[in-house]
């Protein structure tokens, strides 16, 4: 399993913070990833309906608890997440597409 794809975590900014008046997420973090699509067929066995914008992000390390949202290789979609699986050695996460407020 190859580890490529760089991903970022984000805390939302519900509140007003005067030193970021425009409201965007705040960066808390950056790892490395592997991500791949969840299946049809998985989705449908762990969700009980098929949502294609669904990711797989699997973590070597695990990152803290304080984030919100994530984005994939510097794109603009965020993702919030929707389950997480926690075994001894590659964490993962089940993300799927969110509209950023």
């Amino acid at each position: 399993m190859r580890f490529t794809d760089r991903v970022r975590f984000y805390k939302s900014n519900d509140h007003y913070d005067p030193s970021n008046p425009s409201g965007e997420p705040v960066m808390v973090g950056e790892v490395i990833a592997n991500v791949t699509h969840l299946g049809v067929d998985r989705s449908q066995q762990l969700f009980g309906s098929i949502d294609v914008d669904r990711l797989v992000v699997r973590l070597v390390e695990p990152v803290n608890d304080g984030w919100d949202l994530l984005t994939i290789n510097g794109g603009k979609t965020y993702y919030k997440l929707e389950t997480g699986v926690h075994p001894l050695k590659i964490m993962s996460y089940i993300v799927g597409e969110t509209q950023n407020e």
